[in-house]
């Protein structure tokens, strides 16, 4: 039963339920950006016209890796690596302008890197728009389609309108995660605080009361080990404590990295089964912005590469301070080094190519496990 306002008829209590709903939760996708991106190409193959679509997010500014591909064949477009001026989509990396080619596998005027990605998704033409925000390229939107097609002024406007709302629903997300970071960090920093004051309390109390107990008790007497071993304990309960609230209590940029790195690792295990441990194995001295990226960045390649190829059972990711810089090794104990995977081979030299810009390097080999060993140093 519908009522009446105004003389008009009021849609069913549910009908506005309904629409409040996907409201709500059209909101909550702004706020996460892979769900927003994944929304957006989803509307590329109605709106545009295209077969098969995706997105290439930014790696710092000399590349971009594939995501969130629609209507492949494959499991070769996601994570693929592209390098500034390779492909169709490394030249909008370099250009910032829409290009496209009628027929990919023969055009002249891109390289062809990635012909065999292309061959096996059955691709023909494709189009590549810059994502861009207020001169900042927040990655680059992508469509084919399965047969020679010519984008024309109209196709490639309805290209960038696309391309316009993936960069908008970028700049949200950021600015949401920005905000929810600066929240944590000040709840991390409060609770430092209250454990301060009543916990690390607590612990002086009661080591001053046993050394007082101890004090008062006769030489030799049968309790002083006792109390001896008490007192050590609450020591060493203390320096645990001060360890927690110095970590809790740390800066963003001093614990950025062990971040990434950490939620990777949980992607990683939740998308594959794999079980993917993260360990710190010691103090971790601050480093540059850019070194964190590269380091985080080797560490996404070593695993997408444990995901696609190594047909592990576990991968373990350790960070540790040493010879003047941080390394991260990612070690896995699957079938060890693949040969002839042209993506793969591309990609690790990327990753070698960007630790070096920070002044790091990279090193791959075979493990005791049998499974391979990959490890990102850069300078402290």
């Amino acid at each position: 039963m519908t009522g009446l306002v105004g003389g008009q008829h009021r849609q069913p209590l549910s009908d506005e339920l309904f629409e409040l709903t996907e409201g709500y939760r059209e909101i909550l996708a702004l706020l996460d950006g892979p769900a927003a991106m994944r929304r957006i190409v989803a509307t590329v193959p109605t709106v545009c016209g295209a077969d098969t679509a995706w997105v290439g997010e930014p790696e710092g500014p000399d590349e971009i890796v594939l995501r969130h591909p629609l209507n492949v064949r494959t499991d070769r477009v996601d994570g693929l690596v592209v390098p500034v001026g390779c492909g169709l989509g490394g030249q909008v990396l370099a250009e910032r302008t829409p290009k496209w080619v009628r027929d990919y596998q023969h055009a002249q005027s891109i390289t062809h890197h990635f012909k065999s990605v292309v061959e096996a998704e059955g691709m023909t033409s494709m189009i590549a728009v810059p994502m861009v925000h207020e001169d900042r390229l927040l990655g680059v939107l992508y469509g084919s389609n399965r047969y020679a097609a010519s984008y024309d002024d109209r196709a490639t406007q309805l290209f960038e309108q696309a391309a316009a709302r993936a960069a908008a629903a970028v700049v949200v997300a950021e600015r949401a995660r920005h905000a929810a970071e600066i929240a944590v960090h000040e709840e991390r920093r409060r609770v430092a605080l209250d454990l301060h004051d009543t916990v690390g309390a607590m612990l002086f109390t009661i080591g001053a009361g046993i050394r007082r107990l101890a004090e008062e008790l006769p030489p030799g007497d049968a309790l002083q080990g006792r109390l001896s071993d008490l007192e050590q304990q609450t020591v060493e309960a203390a320096a645990a404590l001060r360890t927690s609230l110095h970590a809790l209590n740390a800066p963003p940029d001093r614990i950025a990295g062990c971040v990434a790195l950490r939620g990777d690792c949980r992607a990683f295990q939740e998308r594959t089964g794999i079980i993917a441990r993260l360990i710190t194995v010691t103090d971790v001295p601050p480093l540059p912005p850019a070194h964190v990226r590269a380091l985080v960045a080797a560490a996404r390649e070593a695993l997408l590469n444990v995901e696609k190829h190594a047909q592990a059972q576990s991968v373990v990711v350790s960070v540790f301070a040493g010879r003047g810089g941080v390394t991260v090794r990612i070690a896995d104990d699957g079938v060890g080094l693949p040969t002839g995977n042209t993506s793969e081979g591309l990609g690790m030299q990327a990753m070698s190519e960007r630790l070096a810009r920070v002044g790091g390097r990279l090193s791959v080999g075979r493990n005791e496990d049998g499974g391979v060993t990959v490890q990102a140093w850069v300078p402290a």
